[in-house]
């Protein structure tokens, strides 16, 4: 609708700008315009709009059920029922985090080195032939462990970790696998395998169940930060911790930190202590913690389960 313009002009204006009336007659005239024409005033209103979902009451039965997306057949097996409140649940095992070996040792494919090391296949009867050892050194070239033997080599050699002085190979730590072969002629041929280095190493003493943990995964690579470092740190301990639930879930736990300072191994061993009670959900008391001070080389994170 367009907008009247009223214009008023009083006897006064008017007088100002009009020919004044004879004296006794009539004032001037008032003139109302309005603008735009063809527009007139009227008192009707415009009809009430109220927008209306002819489907409001039934609506809701409408909506697809959301449980049926979680649905699982009876004739089928499934974890937790893929429930995702239990998939993302961080106290429950994740079975992808795992970093320790399921077996119980570290094979050395000794025949295989051999043929490598020949270019070609052996079969049985050269195989008799040559002479075997296989040596691990440590990281300082000192011999940790040795096997040897003559005849056929085996097609694979199940070492435990640990040598003849009872000594274990220490998480963090780098070893070589040297393969020595003596051929028929008496001629030695020597390669050198994959390093081997380990975040976690699990392994039985006398003094309980050991989880020994390298310190540069879980504290950087100088070993001196406070708190567990993520992805890798954080990841390593939840998979000590997912072990631990699977395996040795209730018994009492010692965990022992070597640090470069007796200040740094304390914040460290709060810092662990801190993850293991929100991940194990045992109370304080069953977790012991324990500081020592060790060179660079020695530093590590023993999480001990005493189970003797």
């Amino acid at each position: 609708m367009k907008l009247i313009a009223i214009v008023l002009t009083s006897a006064l204006n008017a007088s100002a700008q009009a020919p004044a009336a004879p004296s006794g007659g009539m004032p001037a005239e008032v003139v109302i315009k309005a603008e735009g024409a063809g527009s007139k005033l009227n008192d009707q209103k415009p009809p009430l709009k109220i927008e209306v979902d002819p489907f409001e009451t039934i609506r809701p039965s409408l909506a697809p059920d959301e449980n049926l997306l979680l649905a699982v057949s009876p004739l089928t097996v499934s974890w937790r029922r893929t429930h995702p409140e239990t998939l993302m649940n961080d106290r429950v095992i994740q079975p992808w985090r795992t970093t320790f070996s399921q077996r119980s040792g570290i094979g050395f494919k000794i025949k295989d080195q051999l043929e490598s090391l020949l270019g070609g296949k052996l079969d049985a009867k050269e195989g008799r032939k040559w002479g075997w050892s296989l040596t691990i050194a440590d990281e300082e070239g000192r011999v940790f462990h040795n096997y040897s033997g003559s005849g056929n080599p085996p097609e694979e050699l199940l070492w435990t970790g640990q040598n003849e002085q009872g000594e274990w190979v220490r998480a963090g730590r780098s070893y070589s696998a040297v393969y020595t072969f003596t051929s028929p002629d008496g001629s030695p041929r020597t390669t050198v395998g994959k390093p081997l280095m380990f975040k976690g190493i699990v392994h039985q003493e006398d003094t309980g169940l050991h989880l020994s943990l390298d310190s540069a995964a879980l504290f950087g690579t100088s070993k001196s930060a406070a708190e567990v470092q993520a992805p890798g740190g954080a990841d390593l301990l939840r998979s000590a911790a997912d072990l631990i639930k699977r395996k040795y879930s209730g018994i009492p736990i010692s965990v022992r930190v070597f640090a470069n300072t007796k200040e740094l191994g304390d914040a460290q061993a709060k810092a662990i202590l801190d993850v293991l009670l929100r991940e194990l959900m045992v109370a304080t008391r069953h977790i012991g913690v324990d500081a020592t001070r060790a060179p660079f080389s020695d530093q590590r994170t023993e999480i001990v389960l005493l189970n003797r």
